[in-house]
């Protein structure tokens, strides 16, 4: 049986956050709830769990079923043994607490075989036994420690840190280890709001491979667009004109409201049309008895009509970054820098130089130091090893990982805004708050009473104060609804200036990422390209690396010279034949988007010899440019074409050489 929810709906004061909303979760599918901040998403999971109540409806689900809930901020939420267990407990205590039951039958099991050897052969003692270590087993008895042991690794927890104390580990890494627990419990189904928010990426991706084969049901709310693509098999939207139920991930869903809106308008025109020539009909006929009944026949059908419900849109984020004078052309330069806490280096030998224009993506493993390098390119350590060097006219801009931590104390805020207002700005503090949805009684709120998103957009709102052309952004996506999110990008990607950012938030760093600066071991490497193309060559970098490895292996076996020749030969022809597969495959790959890009081009020039009607002069030039660009991105995919052919036939012919030797 499912868990079913009917018909919720739920009012604060006079103002509705969902009403009718009716989706049921079975095992082993994936719903995500999704709706704009405070759209009462929060509000829906807590009713589910009935630490709320709703105004109608109910939630149903089997009696024996269990329900785990993961909350987006566990030290907020009523849980009167957190403080205890935070403080009482290690790790590996508290992510074992699932298995308490298994404990219990474990430690009957040892009593009763103590009593069985002290000669007591009673047949019920026996039975029970019997039963109990059948309990034992099906209940995961022999694999719950290596359970345990895969999702605290796949969480990022060190091995060597297992039995530490819980309070050793900050906020972020407590709250994995309370959703690892979780998880352990297995519950029947799981309710997970915002559950990528205190991990890295390749803490989700390990999440979305361990959720992939969940046995029960998960309802889940998200920011994380990947996250969602990947997991979720239906989408219960909370939308201003009511909910939806769709079948599909969240891009898909996506993909059906615009063509929902589409379909929505186009049949409020219809009616619209049919309206005004039904109201025509009654106005020239309304004074002549021969008509009279068709008249008041239409005049029901009139009143009949009721108004199609439209896809209406909600307040969304739009801003642009303030102009600001251009940096030099390198705009930091690092060399060989390093950083010690203690007798732990974290940074041991980084270096890069970052150029004008650049989106420089930092990534790497919880741990790895990309806080820290970002504290140190902005200043706010100085306690460090190496060279940093700031290029010419650059100005700074920072988004800091714990920016709402600088929102804790009793200003409103316009007047947080208002105290690092430069006087120029001051006028424009109000017009600077709007772009970011504070406005009217808004603006007078507390900051500390803001949530985690309003902070988000107050401390985006700060950096609105001074122009800049570089911004160092530490996480600013946390907190932020997908809506948000995609203003940020627009932002970034209108932005001229340079971008060094910190996210994990795949599809952002997809979206706008030109370069990554992967931080492993303490060292640094710089790749030109995005966060997939990063991925797969580091993959590809891997397979070679272990290519040769197996083949070294194999060379360390080899008994004489001729056949140690021959396997050289044979090792380096697959290399070639490798090679040649991969270069078949980008030639075909940019065959396909020249012929892309000269259907374009042939496109804009019919447009260009035949403008439409209604074209303006404006509009003309504009799509002239575009013929421009396209015909230059033909001439680099022309000359990236013919440099991959001549790859092509240099490695055929050397193939060709060794196998005539051979």
């Amino acid at each position: 049986m499912s868990l079913q929810i009917n018909n919720l709906s739920k009012s604060f004061s006079v103002r509705t956050l969902f009403s009718g909303v009716t989706f049921s979760v079975n095992p082993g599918e994936c719903v995500a709830l999704v709706g704009n901040n405070g759209s009462g998403k929060s509000t829906m999971m807590r009713i589910i769990l009935g630490e709320e109540q709703s105004d109608t409806g109910s939630v149903t689900y089997p009696k024996e079923s269990k329900i785990g809930y993961l909350p987006q901020e566990i030290f907020l939420s009523d849980n009167g043994n957190w403080e205890t267990e935070r403080e009482t407990l290690t790790l590996w205590e508290l992510a074992t607490q699932a298995f308490d039951k298994l404990k219990v039958i474990k430690e009957r099991i040892e009593s009763i075989e103590a009593e069985m050897s002290e000669g007591n052969l009673d047949e019920k003692i026996h039975d029970e036994y019997e039963k109990l270590i059948a309990d034992y087993e099906k209940a995961g008895g022999y694999s719950w420690q290596a359970k345990t042991i895969r999702l605290l690794k796949g969480f990022g927890f060190q091995e060597e840190r297992f039995h530490e104390p819980l309070k050793n580990f900050s906020g972020g890494w407590q709250m994995r280890a309370y959703f690892a627990r979780l998880l352990l419990r297995e519950p029947d189904y799981l309710l997970l709001d915002e559950p990528t928010n205190y991990l890295d990426i390749a803490s989700i991706s390990f999440l979305e491979d361990y959720l992939s084969n969940y046995a029960g049901g998960i309802l889940v709310v998200s920011h994380d667009r990947y996250f969602l693509d990947e997991l979720a098999t239906s989408v219960v939207a909370i939308m201003p004109e009511g909910s939806r139920n769709f079948k599909g991930n969240y891009s898909n869903f996506l993909e059906a409201r615009e063509e929902w809106a589409t379909e929505a308008a186009a049949a409020q025109e219809r009616q619209d049309k049919e309206r005004k020539r039904i109201e025509r009909f009654v106005e020239r006929f309304r004074y002549k008895a021969t008509k009279a009944s068709q008249v008041q026949s239409r005049v029901k059908m009139l009143a009949k009509m009721t108004e199609i419900a439209q896809i209406r849109s909600t307040p969304k984020l739009s801003f642009r970054f303030p102009e600001c004078e251009p940096s030099g052309e390198v705009v930091l330069r690092g060399e060989h820098i390093t950083k010690s806490f203690g007798n732990h280096q974290v940074l041991k030998d980084v270096s890069f130089v970052i150029n004008r224009g650049d989106r420089v993506a930092i990534i790497g493993e919880n741990g790895a130091g990309k806080t820290t390098l970002v504290r140190i390119l902005v200043g706010e350590d100085n306690l460090w090893g190496g060279h940093l060097e700031t290029g010419y006219r650059t100005h700074l801009g920072y988004f800091a990982q714990d920016e709402e931590i600088s929102f804790e104390g009793e200003e409103t805020v316009e007047d947080r805004m208002l105290r690092e207002a430069p006087f120029d700005a001051v006028p424009e503090v109000r017009n600077i708050l709007g772009a970011f949805l504070f406005s009217g009684d808004n603006v007078k709120k507390m900051v500390r009473v803001l949530s985690g998103g309003e902070k988000s957009r107050l401390g985006l709102a700060r950096m609105m104060l001074r122009p800049c052309n570089l911004l160092v952004l530490d996480e600013p996506t946390n907190h932020l609804d997908i809506s948000s999110r995609e203003a940020l990008l627009n932002a970034l990607d209108d932005f001229p200036g340079t971008v060094i950012i910190v996210s994990h938030d795949r599809f952002f760093l997809d979206s706008l990422a030109t370069r990554i600066l992967s931080l492993e071991n303490g060292k640094s490497i710089l790749y030109d390209g995005n966060y997939s193309q990063f991925m797969w060559a580091k993959e590809r970098r891997l397979a070679d690396e272990q290519e040769l490895k197996e083949s070294d292996i194999i060379d360390n076996q080899k008994v004489s010279d001729s056949k140690q020749q021959a396997r050289e030969n044979a090792k380096y022809q697959k290399q070639l034949s490798n090679k040649l597969q991969k270069l078949k495959k980008e030639i075909e790959t940019k065959e396909n988007e020249i012929a892309q890009l000269e259907s374009d081009i042939s496109e804009i020039e019919g447009q260009l010899a035949t403008p439409p009607e209604g074209w303006s002069a404006m509009k003309i030039a504009e799509i002239a440019q575009q013929h421009s660009t396209l015909n230059a991105k033909l001439d680099e995919a022309m000359q990236a074409w013919e440099n991959l052919n001549a790859e092509n036939q240099q490695t055929s012919d050397e193939l060709k050489e060794i196998r005539g030797g051979n």
